[in-house]
């Protein structure tokens, strides 16, 4: 005889049993193409988004946004800067928050003089606390939901700040090995605060350069032995045990004649300028140079700034359906001056809705 099936120890024997085939079934469906899985929904957290998109396998219907703005003199230090960068984030819903790094090495002066070179010495251990606590707050309050990623000048934009450019690139001529120690001691204090980061539990950063711009071009040694080996100090330290780094090859203070020299540069996602050698430089081509996902589509001075929402849609739109699927974020070449939230939010919710 059959034993009863009401109730006891055969009844949850069963259920088991049944439940573990309705499992089995659903991943034999799914690996089959016949349902759907979850890996294809689109996560509601932002950082599974990110992750997804790096990874390959983000559903292409949605594409990540994100656009950066510097705030007001008023919100660039303290809890000011927080809550600038918080509303920013709401505003505009965009998939990943940028802090951006506001505080500069003090001037130094009279560099015709050896004995000022001799008198540069190793940046104070903790000279970037200030921006380290803004990066703590703004993890603390949204990082479990949304990667937070710290700005990360070079040392040679760092040395900007403190030296003029004319005068560093005088150096590199004239006194090479001065300038390289004095780039390795902002070198040392931008590894500081990337460790100061991590071990606040920052996965990520947004790792800038320049200084391979065109009219350095004619410097010997410029690139190879001034500008690679700085960056790489800081940026290798950036990705090390972390998930989400955007290099970003800025062109703020002038164009490039080529991008080669950055293709094994580290980081998951490349933001690059729209303009190379005078020509465009599109997004397919960024993915076929670094054979990674891309930050872009928009220039940061036109359409973003200057177009009504329903133009601003349209553009997006058609910038969108021409960009390499699931390798593409939507953002533009730098940060953008003059576009109101409205723009910013419209594009961003373009993007997340094709």
């Amino acid at each position: 005889m059959l034993p009863c099936l009401h109730g006891g120890r055969y009844t949850n024997h069963i259920y088991t049993i049944m439940r573990n085939f309705i499992f089995i079934a659903m991943a034999l469906l799914c690996m089959l193409g016949v349902t759907s899985c979850n890996n294809n929904r689109v996560p509601e957290n932002k950082k599974e988004i990110m992750d997804r998109f790096v990874a390959g396998t983000l559903d292409p219907s949605y594409v990540p946004a994100a656009f950066f703005i510097h705030f007001g003199s008023n919100q660039k230090t303290g809890d000011a800067a927080v809550q600038a960068h918080l509303e920013h984030l709401r505003n505009s819903d965009m998939d990943i928050m940028k802090v951006q790094f506001e505080q500069s090495m003090p001037r130094i002066r009279n560099l015709d003089a050896q004995e000022t070179w001799d008198a540069i010495g190793p940046v104070k251990t903790d000279f970037y606390r200030p921006t380290l606590e803004i990066i703590k707050k703004l993890q603390e309050a949204v990082g479990s939901e949304v990667y937070v990623l710290p700005t990360l000048y070079s040392p040679y934009q760092v040395a900007r700040q403190s030296l003029t450019e004319p005068e560093i690139a005088k150096a590199a001529v004239e006194r090479p090995e001065d300038l390289k120690r004095v780039l390795g001691y902002y070198a040392d204090a931008l590894v500081w605060l990337v460790k100061e980061c991590k071990a606040a539990g920052i996965e990520g950063f947004y790792m800038c350069t320049q200084g391979g711009e065109a009219k350095f071009e004619e410097i010997p040694g410029w690139f190879t032995e001034i500008i690679r080996p700085n960056d790489l100090k800081v940026m290798n330290e950036c990705v090390k045990d972390t998930k989400v780094n955007i290099l970003h090859i800025c062109d703020w203070e002038g164009p490039y004649n080529d991008l080669t020299r950055y293709a094994d540069y580290p980081g998951q996602i490349v933001n690059t300028p729209i303009y190379i050698a005078g020509k465009p430089f599109s997004l397919q081509d960024g993915v076929k140079l670094f054979n990674r996902p891309v930050l872009g589509g928009l220039d940061r001075k036109k359409e973003i700034v200057h177009s009504s929402v329903e133009e601003l849609t349209a553009t997006v739109d058609a910038v969108l359906k021409a960009a390499p699927a699931g390798k593409t974020m939507l953002g533009a070449e730098c940060t953008v001056g003059g576009a109101s939230p409205e723009n910013i939010r419209a594009a961003v919710a373009t993007a997340h809705h094709r």
